[in-house]
């Protein structure tokens, strides 16, 4: 089998056998499908269903905050900076 490459195609392959990362060109191509197989699977995966139930784990989350209370991540953060400047200050 003969395949043809753009200018572009050929410089990627080029590029990330020079890496060092693959042994050769077959070691490239083998992750490459390996990736595309990967992808497609998870592709099937996110189908209507998929983004109908994370719609609705969403939606209760958003409900349970608004319920419950919840810090955004800014103030998360601003809370852990708190506590490790304590323990800083503790430890001295």
């Amino acid at each position: 089998m003969n395949i043809t490459l753009t200018p572009e195609q050929s410089q990627i392959v080029q590029q990330k056998l020079q890496s060092g990362r693959y042994q050769d060109m077959d070691d490239l191509f083998i992750k490459a499908f390996q990736l595309l197989d990967d992808w497609e699977e998870h592709s099937l995966i996110e189908s209507s269903d998929w983004i109908a139930s994370t719609r609705t784990k969403v939606d209760a989350a958003i409900d349970s905050i608004a319920a419950n209370g919840g810090n955004d991540g800014e103030m998360a953060v601003t809370e852990l900076l708190d506590k490790f400047r304590q323990a800083r200050e503790a430890s001295q």
